[in-house]
């Protein structure tokens, strides 16, 4: 009885931890890094989200050095920047 007690107080107890240890039972449950389980967990959550997440990642990672260049102008110069970039059609 007590062990089954405790499988049903763990995650309570875990969310209630200091210093992240939820998310670090979370990832230990999952069999995952953090990083990971949480990628896992928002993908879940928010499929949708994560989709648009995803997608929005993929272009920063295509325009890096394009948007890198922008970022200096804009340091340089001490106010923003308009930056162009062409987005491909889905």
């Amino acid at each position: 009885m007590p062990l089954f007690l405790g499988f049903l107080l763990a995650p309570f107890i875990a969310r209630a931890l200091p210093f992240g240890l939820d998310g670090r039972v979370a990832a230990f449950i999952m069999q995952a890094d953090r990083w990971h389980a949480g990628a896992a967990l928002m993908e879940t959550g928010s499929p949708e989200g994560w989709r648009i997440m995803v997608g929005d990642l993929n272009l920063v990672n295509a325009y890096q050095a394009a948007l890198a260049l922008c970022r200096e102008v804009a340091a340089k110069a001490k106010k923003e920047q308009r930056c162009t970039f062409v987005v491909p059609a889905p």
